[in-house]
C-alpha cells in the first residue's frame, strides 16, 4: 500500500505491530458503533466514555515508504517552562502533589500525515505507530512505544514508562535515583488504579524496572499484572486506568489540576489512549510521541515527569531527546 494514498481517504486507522498488524493493520470506513473494535479516548475524555468505532474493512498490509522524510522542522517555544517546573517543585515541597507530567507542544510546519508517519518510522516502526483520521476530521499520527495495557485470558498487563536518557547514557539512567523514583511512583499508581477491576491480592509487579532501547532514546518501564474480576471487560480496565498515570503524575487528581492550570490548552489525542478489542482480548497504546492536526498545522506533544529533584534545564534536555523521535531539525525559542 502506498502511504500517500491515505491522504485522500476519510475515516481510517493505520495501526502498527503492537496492535496486531504485521507490520500494519489498516481499518477503512470507520463509523461510530458501540460494539466496534477500535477504541479511542482523548486525554480529557472520561475513561468510561471512550469513542468506539467499527470498520468497513480490516486488513493486514505492507507500507511503501515513498514519502521523503523528514523535510520539515519542529519549533518548541519554551517560554515559562523553567518557571513552571519550579512552581511544580514548590507544590511538591508543600505536599500538594508528588509528581506532575508537564508537557509542551512543538509546532510542525509544511508536513502531511504520510510524511509524519514516515519520519516516526524511519529508524524502525514503533510498537504502537498509528495514523488515524476519524469521521468528522480529527486526525493524529503517533510513534508511541508505550503499552498502556493489554487484556486476555482473564489477566491484565500494563507497562508504565518513566525515565529517559540519550542512547549513549544507559549507565547514568540505570544509576539515576530520580528516574527510579519517578517510575516507582507511577508503578504504584497503576497498581492502585487496577484495584477496582482486579481480584483482591492478585496485582503484582513482575518487573520493577527494565530498560527499553529506542533509536533516539533509552526508556525504563515496569511490568504490572493482575487477574481480572469475573466479567471485567477491556472497557472497564480503560475506565479504571485512563488517563494513564505515566502522563499525569501522582496523586492523579492533584496532578491533573496542575496540568490544567499550567498547560496552554487541551492535549486531545496526545497522551490519550488508542486500542483494539475482540471480546475479552485487547491491546491499548498510550499516545505519547504523538502529533495532532490543528487548523493551523500539526502540534507534537512532548513532556516529562517533574519531581522535587527535577532541574529545569535537565528536564528541557529530556524534551529535546523525545523530540528526536521525529528525526528532524529542532528549533527552540523563548
Amino acid at each position: 500500500m502506498k502511504l500517500a494514498d491515505l491522504e485522500r481517504e476519510e475515516g481510517f486507522a493505520l495501526l502498527g505491530p503492537g496492535f496486531g498488524g504485521r507490520p500494519f493493520l489498516l481499518l477503512r470506513g470507520l463509523r461510530e458503533a458501540p460494539d466496534g473494535g477500535l477504541v479511542y479516548a482523548p486525554f480529557e475524555r472520561a475513561g468510561d466514555a471512550p469513542r468506539v468505532y467499527a470498520a468497513g474493512s480490516t486488513e493486514p498490509c505492507e507500507v511503501e515508504w515513498e514519502v521523503a522524510a523528514p523535510g520539515f522542522d519542529a519549533h518548541l517555544a519554551t517560554g515559562a517552562y523553567a518557571a513552571h517546573v519550579e512552581g511544580i517543585r514548590e507544590a511538591i515541597a508543600r505536599g500538594d502533589v508528588y509528581q506532575v507530567c508537564y508537557t509542551l507542544r512543538a509546532r510542525l510546519a509544511g508536513v502531511g500525515g504520510a510524511a509524519l508517519l514516515t519520519a516516526l518510522c524511519a529508524r524502525g516502526v514503533p510498537r504502537f505507530a498509528a495514523w488515524v483520521r476519524l469521521p468528522g476530521g480529527e486526525e493524529f499520527v503517533s510513534g508511541s512505544p508505550e503499552l498502556f495495557f493489554e487484556t486476555g485470558g482473564g489477566r491484565v498487563h500494563s507497562e508504565p514508562m518513566k525515565g529517559t536518557a540519550r542512547p549513549e547514557a544507559g549507565g547514568a539512567l540505570e544509576a539515576s535515583e530520580k528516574d527510579r523514583c519517578e517510575l516507582a511512583m507511577i508503578t504504584d499508581l497503576i497498581r492502585n488504579d487496577l484495584a477496582p477491576v482486579c481480584r483482591p491480592r492478585t496485582i503484582r509487579v513482575e518487573n520493577e524496572r527494565r530498560v527499553v532501547p529506542l533509536p533516539y532514546a533509552l526508556q525504563t518501564v515496569s511490568d504490572v499484572v493482575g487477574e481480572l474480576e469475573a466479567g471485567a471487560t477491556p472497557l472497564d480496565v480503560l475506565a479504571a486506568l485512563h488517563p494513564g498515570g505515566s502522563v499525569t503524575g501522582a496523586p492523579k487528581p492533584a496532578a491533573l489540576e496542575m496540568i490544567h492550570e499550567l498547560e496552554p490548552g487541551p492535549r486531545g489525542a496526545y497522551c490519550g489512549a488508542l486500542g483494539v478489542r475482540d471480546a475479552d482480548r485487547s491491546v491499548f497504546g498510550l499516545l505519547i510521541r504523538t502529533a495532532v492536526r490543528r487548523t493551523d498545522g500539526w502540534v507534537y506533544g512532548v513532556g516529562g515527569g517533574v519531581v522535587y529533584d527535577s532541574d529545569p534545564q535537565q528536564e528541557l534536555d529530556e524534551l529535546r531527546v523525545k523530540l528526536g523521535a521525529l528525526g528532524c531539525p529542532i528549533r527552540c525559542s523563548e
